[in-house]
């Protein structure tokens, strides 16, 4: 395993930079134990990867690998909350698919949709057609075509059958605009983990999970390294804690009422 340096220099981080990253995380922990040398660097960095290792395992509502369905609506491009859809990144969609209703006359087509940045899509579709109401959308597309963004419809017009997607403001865009009702399946994918990943800033684990991680990883340190009973189960309720209210704010999302418990 690589060390990674925790020198306050190396973090750059302002006082009101909130961005619960890995070398964040070894920082608070080094000073919660006073660990003012960095002895204890290379445990804290193992003991946060058995806390993710272990905690993984739980299916927090960002880290489940799970498939949502929708209808497409005749000229509505933008779909969130009340199809269910929340997006905050790129990563967390594994695959859309976008079929046609199955009837024992005809057999379903199924597209899978490919990612485009809403940018790209921008200069395709025009800025308005990104940001006004299904209604009020212009039916004429620009005749440029960026690279990598075959022509519309032969019509010109802005409505079709969708072969894109992109997301903004946590909801998915469909485009070109969907002309008729289809069934959308969104493949959410779970939280990347790994030690390529912890030093991105939008990792799940470090912006919904941070202090259960941190909690769960001191607890590690204490009874394992540490060798601190006392401290240990104070981290311990700490942990549970972090524990509880990350599953009922899954249970919320899903719109449940019973939480399980869960030991480790």
């Amino acid at each position: 395993m690589t060390v990674l340096s925790t020198d306050a220099n190396d973090l750059h981080l302002s006082p009101l930079d909130h961005s619960q990253s890995f070398l964040r995380m070894i920082a608070l922990i080094q000073d919660e134990i006073d660990d003012t040398t960095a002895e204890y660097s290379t445990q804290i960095q193992d003991s946060i990867l058995t806390a993710l290792r272990l905690c993984e395992r739980e299916p927090f509502f960002f880290n489940e690998k799970r498939t949502l369905t929708f209808k497409t609506q005749r000229g509505k491009t933008w779909y969130g909350q009340e199809e269910g859809i929340f997006i905050e990144s790129e990563r967390d969609v594994e695959a859309v698919l976008l079929g046609t209703h199955e009837t024992p006359q005809e057999k379903t087509l199924v597209t899978q949709l490919v990612f485009k940045p809403r940018e790209v899509l921008q200069k395709h579709y025009g800025a308005q057609f990104l940001q006004l109401p299904a209604q009020e959308i212009p039916q004429r597309i620009p005749q440029e075509t960026p690279q990598g963004v075959p022509q519309g419809r032969p019509q010109g017009t802005s409505q079709g059958r969708p072969l894109f997607y992109t997301y903004h403001d946590q909801k998915i865009g469909l485009f070109p605009t969907p002309i008729q009702v289809e069934t959308v399946r969104v493949f959410y994918a779970p939280a990347p983990f790994g030690e390529e990943c912890l030093r991105e800033e939008d990792n799940p684990w470090f912006t919904h999970a941070f202090d259960l991680i941190k909690a769960r990883a001191k607890y590690e340190l204490y009874k394992n390294i540490l060798k601190d009973p006392e401290y240990a189960a104070v981290s311990f309720s700490d942990f549970q804690e972090q524990l509880q209210a990350l599953r009922f704010e899954t249970s919320r999302r899903k719109g449940a009422a019973n939480i399980l418990p869960m030991r480790f």
